[in-house]
This record gives structure tokens, C-alpha cells and sequence, in this order.
């Protein structure tokens, strides 16, 4: 009953926020429902045990997510994206009788329709300035990986971008990324983000910048684990100064049917405490091919800087902080990309340290109409120093399969496949293989990675 009530109350305030304004209503979104075979996603099948890890098992999950765009005019809209899940068939909302009023609420979920996004977009009247201000997605420029390793997530935000000249354009943009619910000694984390996106006949290059300063009431076990350095801790004045983060991404077609792309981001979090203090950066390149018209070819180098020894000692971290990152990939399995919803076997802010190497066969067509191919074949290392788990396996944002070492590396293949039932319905089926060679002098006797595998299938549909 409470479920029927929410959704009537959502539809009365759709219906009522049409007819009081005349606005156009236009939905669009994608509802996917994925089954996934997965094996040995913790590398223990050499005697490790890892209370975290994902082992030999099926599920089912599924997401919908539906964007209400509420269009007064062109120059004015309303923006609503609510999303459903992922939520695993069995549990939680999903759960047998979890649509009943009536029944327990399992796994800590309910089955209710959650808001990703809510904001006011419109251009300021008689300029060509654009406004988009409320809770919207904020992403920093980025050419490689499908988003940005620093910024690329929900946030409450207002943001202001417009052209400066034919081929110059500026944003501008404030978010608050944090703050705490003590009234006495707020903790908060704003962050200020600026960018000049230049577009010119064969190259595009977006140089950014952000800075965020960190309040006084913010405390280390507070912070987003892509600030926090691995032994950051609390000291008599405040935990944290301030963050800053510059970058810029290039794309290049001059020479097509070649395209270069690179991103090059460097970030520092302040502290007077050292073991707090988080620096490091990131570079990607890649050169893709689009002379073939039956698939394009791209090879990819990835480079994040890594600890060094000192970690065990409580001083500062080599790794570049991260404020919100949800979308950057390469290959499909280990680092991101799953062609659907759960079949990713990393978290971003642990695997941070590698460098890595990439080769896509990217939109294969196939011996029938719809039917489509992908390949990925990725060689990583660590770039972490092998001293640095001397505070133990599992510590903040360091752990054994999702962490590697420079003396850690791993291979993964991949092989994913896409048919078109109709042009908004399509089915995958993504296969996946990462084999972990992990130093069991880092990491122990029991450690020494192992064979990673998935198989997964599903159905999309996209509107």
C-alpha cells in the first residue's frame, strides 16, 4: 500500500506540474535486467580467504532508470531521472512478497523509485549563457575511458558555460560534494570547477581546473575514500586544508582516418598533517583507426602514479585523489565498462596505481544485420611500491585482487556481443577472463592470484 501511494503521489505531481505550467512531458531512458555467472572474483582458489570477495556464483539483477524532461520552451526546462535498482533478484526489494505493503523489508531496502537527478535548465533570456542548477551530473573533461577519474557523479550543483568566440567556450561551476549533519561544527567539502573547452578543424583540447577547499569540522574517517591517504588520521587542529586538481583532455583527427586522444590530470590534497597529504596524477593516450567500415581498432596506454615505500610509515600518498568517479573504463571486466549493470570486478579508488595497456576491436559486425562484437585485450601492472602493505592485507583502500604492486600484474580478455531485437531493444552477452600473477611475498603464501571469469547476458531496452 505505501508503494501505491508513492507512486500515486509522484503521478499527481507529474500531472499537476503539466497542467498548471502547459509543459511538454518527453521520457527517455534504459531498463536492463542482467544474469551473471561469475568465478573466483577474489583470486582465492589458491587457499586465500577474503570475506569480501566474490566466489563461484549466479544472479540476476536489474535497474530502470527514466528521465522526465519538462519542457516549457526552448529555452526552459525541468529535469526529473529516477532510477530503480540495481538491485539482485531474491534480496531486498526484490525479494519474494518485497511489492506487498505489508511485508518485512529485507537487505536494509525498500522497493521504492529513488531520485539520481533533479535540476532547472534553461539559457538566460537574450544570451547565449546556459544555467543548469540543482542535483545533476558534473563530470570534468575527459577524451579516454568514458568519463573522468577525478569528477564524474551526482552532485548538488549550479553550473554556467557559454561561448566566448566561434571556437572558445568557458564553464563554470560550484558544487557542495559533502557536509555533515553537526550543527555545532559543520563539516563540508566544496569544490569550484572551471574549464575552457577550444574546438578547432581537427583537435579539440579542454584544459580544466578545480579547487576545493575542505572544512575545518571534516575528519578523516569522513572523507570520500579517493581523498583519504591510506593512513590519514585526526590531529589536534584541522584534519584537511584544501584540493586541487588541473587537467586537460585532447582529441585529434587531423590525420583521419587516425584519431590521437590524451588526457593528462594531476591532483594534491593539503594537509598539515603528512600522513594526510594525497598527491599524484594520470595520463592516457590512445590512437583509434576508423578506415575499416566492419570495425575500428583502438590501442590505449594508461599510466596512474603509485605509492612508494613510505606508505607504512604514515606518510604522504602518491596516488591522485579522486572526488567522485563512476563511469571511467578500459576493457570491460577488471577495470569497468560491463556492457550492463554488476559485472565489474574492481573498485576505481583501489585499483589506482597501474599502468596499463589496451587493444579494442570495437564495433565488429557480424555475419547478420544487428549483430555486433567487441574485444578487448589489457596487460596492467602496479605501479605501487611492494613495501607498501606492511600495515596489512586490507587496509583503507588497499586490498588483495583489486590492488596491485609493482610486482603484481594481470591479463584480461574479453569478448562481448550485441544484438538489435528492435533499435531500442537489444540483447548482450559479455565473456570475460582476467588471470592475476600476484606476489605472494606482498602479500602472503595464501595470495597468489589466480583465474578470474564471467559470463554475462541480458536484455536492454533503451527509449
Amino acid at each position: 500500500m505505501k508503494r501505491m501511494i508513492m507512486l500515486a503521489v509522484l503521478c499527481a505531481f507529474v500531472l499537476s506540474a503539466a497542467a498548471a505550467s502547459a509543459a511538454d512531458i518527453k521520457a527517455s531512458g534504459a531498463w536492463a535486467v542482467e544474469a551473471i555467472w561469475q568465478s573466483n572474483w577474489g583470486f582465492n582458489d589458491n587457499g586465500a580467504t577474503n570475506a569480501e570477495a566474490k566466489n563461484d556464483n549466479f544472479e540476476v539483477s536489474q535497474r530502470a532508470r527514466t528521465i522526465f524532461d519538462f519542457v516549457a520552451n526552448e529555452n526552459l526546462k525541468a529535469v526529473l531521472y529516477t532510477a530503480y535498482g540495481t538491485q539482485e533478484w531474491g534480496q531486498g526489494a526484490l525479494a519474494i512478497g518485497a511489492g506487498d505493503g505489508n511485508s518485512a523489508t529485507t537487505g536494509g531496502t525498500r522497493n521504492t523509485i529513488q531520485v539520481k537527478q533533479a535540476y532547472i535548465d534553461f539559457n538566460y533570456p537574450d544570451t547565449d549563457v546556459h544555467v543548469r542548477v540543482g542535483y545533476q551530473g558534473v563530470a570534468l573533461p575527459a577524451a579516454i575511458g568514458g568519463g573522468s577519474y577525478i569528477l564524474d557523479e551526482e552532485a548538488a550543483a549550479a553550473v554556467v558555460s557559454g561561448p566566448i568566440t566561434d571556437n572558445v567556450s568557458y564553464l563554470v561551476g560550484y558544487t557542495r560534494a559533502q557536509e555533515s549533519a553537526n550543527e555545532e561544527h559543520k563539516g563540508y567539502i566544496d569544490a569550484y570547477v572551471a574549464a575552457l573547452p577550444m574546438s578547432f578543424d581537427g583537435f579539440t583540447f579542454q584544459p580544466f581546473g578545480m579547487y576545493a577547499p575542505i572544512g575545518s569540522g571534516v575528519k578523516a574517517a569522513d572523507t570520500p575514500d579517493g581523498l583519504r591517504a591510506i593512513n590519514a588520521t585526526d590531529g589536534t587542529g584541522d584534519s584537511f586544508d584544501n584540493a586541487y586538481w588541473l587537467g586537460a583532455a585532447f582529441t585529434m583527427d587531423l590525420f583521419d582516418p587516425f584519431v590521437v586522444k590524451a588526457d593528462l590530470n594531476y591532483g594534491k590534497v593539503a594537509s598539515d598533517i603528512e600522513a594526510n597529504e594525497r598527491s599524484g596524477w594520470l595520463f592516457d593516450a590512445a590512437v583509434e583507426y576508423k578506415g575499416f567500415d566492419f570495425m575500428t581498432p583502438e590501442l590505449t596506454f594508461v599510466y596512474t602514479s603509485g605509492e612508494d615505500g613510505n606508505g607504512s610509515n604514515d606518510l604522504s600518498s602518491e596516488r591522485m585523489p579522486v572526488l567522485a568517479a563512476s563511469n571511467w573504463a578500459i576493457g570491460s571486466f577488471f577495470f569497468g565498462g560491463d556492457t550492463l549493470l554488476d559485472g565489474t570486478l574492481a573498485d576505481r579508488n583501489e585499483y589506482m596505481g597501474f599502468w596499463a595497456l589496451a587493444l579494442s576491436l570495437k564495433d565488429i559486425q557480424s555475419f547478420t544485420e544487428g549483430l555486433t562484437h567487441t574485444a578487448h585485450i589489457v596487460y596492467a601492472q602496479g605501479t605501487n611500491d611492494k613495501n607498501i602493505n606492511d600495515t596489512g592485507i586490507s587496509g583503507n583502500s588497499w586490498d588483495y585482487g583489486n590492488s596491485l604492486t609493482e610486482k603484481d600484474s594481470l591479463w584480461e580478455v574479453d569478448f562481448n556481443t550485441a544484438y538489435k531485437l528492435y533499435d531500442e531493444l537489444t540483447m548482450t552477452l559479455d565473456l570475460g577472463y582476467v588471470n592475476l600473477d600476484a606476489d605472494e611475498a606482498v602479500w602472503g603464501a595464501d595470495y597468489k592470484g589466480g583465474d578470474a571469469w564471467k559470463v554475462s547476458t541480458g536484455i536492454v531496452y533503451k527509449f
